[in-house]
């Protein structure tokens, strides 16, 4: 079976073309050698050449100026020039217009020689094969950045439908709750326990898909960008213990206890008091619902270090099994406990990350099964919100 051609080798003495035939006779690659560098041209356009080796001294042509030539029409092919002499002025121009890979001095050593033009093929098939992975990530990105802006596309306009259906759903539901209330209200006549029973169901499970509505209103406008953050510097210890207030009745009903562990003299920071008041609701109301026993710890600290405010909402619940707890806030999320407490919509966590994120924040959980969970969150000392 006849080998590749690879290599062409020009050289204006016949007898060294010969040697080298007999040089590269058992070696993978084919070579092909001419005296005539329109000859080594047509080679060059015609085979998968790799490597071209010239004589610097050709009767009709300067090794330079033909090496010059096989740059221009075939830049990839890797170059070497031979000579005899020692001339600065041709290894100059090799090197400026050539483009060489290296040189070689007349009379070499085959074993050498041999190892030069293995390491110039070598070179030229990792060029190639680093350009076709080049090209091949190329053509990835721009896949990947098409499928991007589709995903974005698709994105926007489930933004839209959710909001748009969202805000046609509320007019329904009112009137649907306005009329359980006015019955329940015994106006049209008595009822009895089992009507009333359903009918609570019923008002329960509209009040349940209007907070469902509205949160998904609330995190459409986030994502969007179109909710607006009023941030201003403020007392965080303020809006902690306003929230703690109004949650201890729902924890003293559960027989629970609620704490509060507030840093002394902690500086004012940047944030949205209402946004702050619906992400600590979220998170103290969500430790009370899972936690039948004990109680809930809020803590506030300066992390000094950080330049920021660190809130821990500490329980003694259930704890979150390892692989549930990367789910925890993501949107329409229900897991483990979670799922037998009615009520929830799966968007709370998904909207206090949001809140958080915006403030230029971070939110994380630290739990263990059967041992609680803390849902924690850090606040910068300096302004840095993303919008």
């Amino acid at each position: 079976m006849a080998k590749v051609i690879n290599v062409v080798i020009l050289d204006d003495e016949k007898n060294i073309l010969d040697s080298l035939e007999r040089l590269f006779f058992k070696e993978d690659f084919g070579i092909f050698t001419t005296t005539d560098h329109k000859e080594a041209m047509r080679i060059l356009e015609k085979e998968q050449i790799k490597l071209v080796m010239s004589d610097q001294r050709m009767p009709d042509i300067t090794g330079v100026e033909f090496l010059t030539q096989v740059k221009k029409q075939f830049p990839d092919v890797v170059r070497i020039l031979v000579t005899g002499h020692t001339d600065i002025k041709s290894a100059e121009d090799a090197i400026n217009f050539g483009g060489v890979y290296r040189f070689i001095n007349k009379p070499w050593n085959g074993e050498d020689l041999k190892g030069a033009v293995r390491q110039a093929i070598a070179h030229y098939d990792l060029v190639i094969e680093n350009r076709r992975l080049f090209d091949s990530t190329k053509t990835k990105n721009e896949e990947l950045e098409i499928l991007n802006r589709k995903l974005k596309s698709m994105y926007d306009v489930q933004k839209d439908f959710s909001s748009t259906v969202s805000h046609e759903l509320r007019t329904p539901l009112a009137s649907i709750k306005s009329t359980v209330d006015l019955v329940l209200s015994g106006a049209p006549g008595p009822l009895s326990e089992d009507q009333v029973k359903f009918l609570n169901k019923t008002k329960n499970n509209v009040d349940r898909l209007n907070r469902l509505i509205n949160d998904i209103l609330d995190l459409t406008k986030m994502e969007s960008g179109k909710t607006q953050l009023n941030i201003v510097f403020n007392d965080i210890s303020i809006v902690l213990n306003e929230v703690v207030e109004t949650q201890s009745f729902v924890a003293k009903e559960k027989g629970l206890y609620l704490n509060c562990e507030i840093e002394q003299e902690l500086p004012n920071i940047p944030f949205d008091i209402d946004k702050m008041h619906q992400v600590l609701n979220n998170l103290i109301s969500n430790a009370i619902k899972f936690t039948e026993s004990g109680g809930v710890t809020v803590s506030c600290i300066n992390l000094k270090k950080s330049n920021s405010i660190e809130l821990r909402v500490k329980d003694t619940g259930p704890g979150i099994r390892v692989e549930d707890i990367d789910k925890l806030f993501q949107k329409f999320q229900q897991i483990g406990e979670s799922i037998k407490h009615s009520g929830g919509t799966g968007l709370g966590l998904a909207i206090c990350k949001e809140i958080v994120q915006r403030h230029g924040g971070k939110i994380w959980v630290e739990s263990e099964e059967g041992k609680g969970s803390s849902f924690c969150f850090i606040l910068p000392i300096q302004e840095r919100r993303k919008e």
